[in-house]
């Protein structure tokens, strides 16, 4: 009887979604990611952590989305010691309207900062902040650990306002695509990152 009840309401979740669900819809905002680790399973807050502004890098929020799968593409600026960097995370996967209110959704891609040392060239670092020996973007992106993101937000007309998570694989890249490293650990999970974004949908 319980399993009924867990199936019945999961179906009156998903049928809504598809019905609520565009076509194509892409989203354009801001995002703030915390830079210190947050370990989501452990259920602790700590209210400094999120209430310092200096804890957080900001950036641009892109999402893309063509029925249920979703591209997003997330920028952020900080610094790394005294020296400024950017770093680019791109991800695929899908994403679900729940009851037109709320839009749950997770992707995984490549994670890539590149740091601009005053007295030198610029340096590719992967998620785990080892450098790479690429010779631009993309190949670091191709040789870089992936990392997962998950997303939750909700929809007020046409404002998208939620949190994020993102939390790196353990060692799975593109070129090297060993799927015993492509869920993370549990010590990755005490490293990841909480962040929040407001987005416009435009179309």
């Amino acid at each position: 009887m319980k399993r009924t009840i867990l199936v019945l309401v999961l179906v009156a979740l998903l049928v809504p979604a598809g019905l609520f669900a565009g076509v194509f819809d892409l989203s354009l905002g801001v995002m703030a990611q915390n830079k210190l680790a947050y370990d989501v399973s452990s259920g602790e807050f700590d209210p400094e952590m999120f209430t310092d502004v200096e804890n957080y890098a900001l950036g641009a929020d892109i999402r893309t989305r063509i029925l249920f799968a979703e591209i997003d593409v997330a920028a952020l600026y900080e610094q790394v010691g005294e020296t400024p960097a950017f770093s680019g995370l791109v991800t695929g996967g899908l994403s679900l309207d729940l009851l037109g209110l709320v839009r749950i959704g997770l992707g995984l891609g490549p994670r890539v900062t590149a740091t601009f040392p005053a007295d030198g060239e610029p340096e590719f670092v992967d998620a785990s902040g080892t450098s790479l020996t690429a010779e631009n973007v993309l190949d670091a992106f191709m040789t870089s650990d992936l990392t997962w993101r998950a997303t939750a937000d909700v929809k007020l007309g046409n404002l998208l306002v939620g949190l994020n998570y993102m939390v790196d694989s353990n060692g799975f890249t593109i070129e090297n695509s060993d799927f015993n490293k492509l869920m993370p650990t549990a010590d990755l999970f005490k490293q990841g990152r909480i962040g929040a974004s407001v987005l416009f949908t435009i179309f």
